[in-house]
């Protein structure tokens, strides 16, 4: 790759030299794109394919092309996309080169009640044609049949009022395994800064991921603009906004302090792998412009790219990954964590989608309104939040199902190790501390750590990989313990979110249990 010099030259990553060039478009998000290739690439993410207007008849041809580069020109690229792939699988599935009522009526009929959005979309690009007076071609009949029909949308809604264990919101003892498994992985070595500050980003704002890929460095800032002290807090680019362009309306989210420390690591180590590339300090602006996530790939394109040329290139959207590589890089994270769902028994598929729904789910079981979840979620209105006020009573009800299933062996709680007894383990750790349970008046196991830890002994040592539960320790009277203390909860609130606060504890001291069992029979 030669070296870019100008900000013309950046462009060159974006608009291709071919010849003949017939014309060129500009897309929504800014990208020049060639009108008369098969492909127009129109954001980072997405290429819309118009080779199959080459079937059409001309003149057809034509007019579908000049609408088609109107969507193009003026709105999403996603929105372009879908109207490509519907009008391309009416073509096909009708057979047909032109677009006639006998056409529309075999499409409707061969296509199933699930594809009714593929109809929604022609009509409103039929629509538009006739409004640009580019519908010569396209008989009034179609129209005035087209206008008679109640056509539906997709299902919205379903991974949520479902309660999907695949696709659906996190359980509370799934979202908690996250973050503890994921804050023991990173501490262990076994994922990086930048794997933990996307997992913690996703499940902290709930945001869509081509808003996690389009963020800078620039929007993670530490200031006390927002309160009356300094806290961390990140700027998110607002998208699905009608008017709005890449990065040009933003939503403040806080982040706590834990989450603020990780991010400013993952930075660190951003910077200073980016300097290695180029062989050289980069200024406070191209600092700044850094995209927060960057794979290899945009490694190699940096360090393609002269010095004059560099700051064009960040500015650009180009800079950023592609979004389908920031969900690869998510769900590759979450699998290392090796957690395994207690509501199917396999290991726990994540996707950043089912981060935004928990979230949603959450706050809805914690008593906000439509408004405040449509704010939360950075929605622009409250269509789509109802299906989170609707789930409540469901979610209740699921958590209770949960606690009883024999799937529950499974939940991924416990991380420790078994030992036979406190000399056992001061054999193995000479050092070790003893981890006693105050309200029982009992010593459980040993710490196999020296670090200095704030957690809540010993519920948070039973979800703990360094803790080491002595075999014949009485762990039942702690089970006995945080039952009480859940049904007392029970009793004294109904918000679901307190009384399941130490589920995933109940949980770990069940497996202890189970495990110590099995130590003592092959001793």
């Amino acid at each position: 790759m030669s070296k870019f010099k100008s900000e013309s030259d950046v462009k060159s990553i974006i608009v291709r030299d071919d010849e003949p060039r017939l014309g060129q478009g500009i897309s929504f998000r800014g990208f020049e794109f060639d009108i008369g290739e098969d492909s127009w690439r129109l954001s980072k993410d997405v290429i819309v394919y118009v080779s199959f207007l080459r079937d059409l008849e001309v003149k057809l041809g034509r007019d579908v092309l000049e609408t088609l580069l109107y969507f193009a020109e003026g709105y999403s690229a996603s929105y372009t996309q879908r109207m490509a792939v519907a009008l391309k699988q009416f073509f096909k599935v009708a057979g047909s080169p032109i677009i006639s009522s006998s056409a529309i009526l075999e499409f409707k009929v061969k296509e199933d009640k699930g594809k009714e959005r593929y109809l929604l979309l022609i009509r409103t690009f039929l629509r538009q044609m006739k409004y640009l007076q580019l519908d010569s071609e396209v008989p009034n009949d179609i129209f005035e049949l087209m206008d008679q029909w109640r056509l539906k949308g997709g299902e919205r809604g379903v991974p949520v009022l479902s309660l999907c264990p695949i696709s659906g919101p996190f359980s509370d003892i799934e979202f908690e395994a996250i973050g503890t498994q994921a804050a023991h992985a990173y501490a262990e070595g076994r994922i990086t800064a930048f794997e933990y500050s996307l997992i913690l980003l996703f499940k902290s704002t709930g945001r869509r991921p081509d808003q996690i890929s389009g963020l800078k460095v620039k929007d993670f800032v530490l200031s006390k603009k927002y309160t009356s002290k300094y806290i961390y807090a990140i700027h998110i680019p607002r998208v699905k906004q009608r008017s709005a362009k890449f990065r040009s309306s933003f939503r403040i989210f806080g982040l706590v302090e834990t989450v603020g420390q990780v991010l400013t690591q993952h930075v660190k180590d951003l910077v200073s792998n980016v300097e290695s590339k180029i062989e050289r300090n980069l200024s406070q602006k191209e600092k700044e412009e850094l995209p927060l996530f960057i794979t290899p790939r945009k490694f190699k394109e940096i360090s393609n790219i002269s010095d004059d040329g560099l700051i064009f290139y960040l500015e650009s959207e180009m800079s950023h990954m592609r979004t389908q590589w920031l969900r690869e890089i998510l769900e590759n994270a979450v699998d290392k964590l090796n957690i395994i769902s207690e509501r199917t028994g396999e290991p726990l598929r994540a996707n950043p989608y089912r981060f935004r729904y928990t979230l949603g789910t959450r706050a809805a079981r914690e008593g906000a309104g439509t408004i405040t979840i449509a704010t939360l979620l950075d929605h622009t209105d409250t269509q789509h939040t109802g299906v989170y006020v609707e789930n409540v009573p469901e979610f209740a009800i699921e958590i209770g199902k949960v606690m009883n299933q024999s799937l529950m062996q499974y939940a991924s709680a416990f991380a420790g190790k078994i030992v036979a007894d406190e000399d056992a383990m001061l054999k193995e750790k000479p050092d070790a501390t003893r981890i006693p349970c105050h309200e029982k008046e009992c010593n459980v196991g040993s710490c196999g750590t020296n670090s200095f830890c704030t957690d809540y002994a010993p519920i948070a040592c039973y979800l703990c990989p360094k803790f080491h539960p002595w075999a014949n320790a009485p762990h039942h009277l702690i089970l006995e313990w945080l039952l009480e203390e859940r049904n007392k909860l029970k009793n004294e609130s109904a918000d679901m979110a307190v009384v399941t606060i130490n589920d995933r504890a109940i949980i770990a001291v069940c497996q202890v249990i189970d495990k110590c069992k099995e130590f003592n029979a092959n001793v």
